[in-house]
């Protein structure tokens, strides 16, 4: 088994050129050689409409109205070795709030995310409301092998219920294990969700 320990967490607004980066935090993993694993997590988007009645979030299919906010990470493979990610949410709320009348409820939308896309309007993803009506009452997962020296990139959608406040999210490694740390405003959970290992 190849241990990674965490290296160095950065917070990054504005990149070296000045320009807006959409990376909210960056943590890398290294192993006794010095390569590791990057995992990358953007800001927020989200909050606008989905059909054309244009009604702000998204309608349920029992006529509940919540928020939405959309997430991409970023791993990246520095090692030497193809890994094997594995990610899956569970299609129960997660109650993370005070108040039990709140909740959210993460889905990992199976859309292409790239760079290309990162300054565009939810960050380009399409056909979200027909992915989440399809998806409401489903869990959702990825399985995804990386090459060494190469990186992959995708989305997670957050659906937050009668809750409000500045959404923080990111896919965090200790060992082999991967958890997802969310937050909406003070509020904030810490879900198992998943590994990160080496192929054979």
């Amino acid at each position: 088994m190849r241990l990674l320990t965490t290296l160095t967490l950065l917070t990054i607004s504005l990149s070296a050129i000045g320009q807006k980066s959409y990376v909210d935090t960056e943590n890398k993993y290294t192993d006794s050689s010095g390569k590791g694993i990057i995992i990358q997590n953007s800001l927020p988007k989200g909050g606008g409409y989905l059909d054309s009645a244009r009604k702000i979030g998204y309608t349920d299919p029992t006529g509940k109205n919540y928020s939405y906010v959309i997430f991409w990470s970023r791993v990246i493979n520095q090692t030497d070795a193809a890994i094997q990610v594995s990610i899956n949410f569970a299609a129960d709320p997660l109650a993370i709030f005070p108040t039990s009348d709140s909740y959210i409820k993460l889905f990992l939308d199976p859309d292409t995310m790239n760079s290309d896309k990162e300054s565009m309007g939810d960050y380009g993803i399409t056909g979200l409301k027909n992915f989440l009506d399809t998806s409401y009452n489903k869990s959702t997962s990825l399985q995804r092998t990386i090459n060494a020296k190469e990186e992959y990139s995708f989305y997670v959608v957050a659906l937050i219920y009668q809750a409000r406040g500045t959404a923080r999210a990111a896919f965090t490694l200790k060992e082999q294990g991967l958890y997802y740390r969310i937050r909406i405003g003070f509020p904030s959970g810490i879900i198992p969700c998943g590994k990160i290992v080496f192929k054979k």
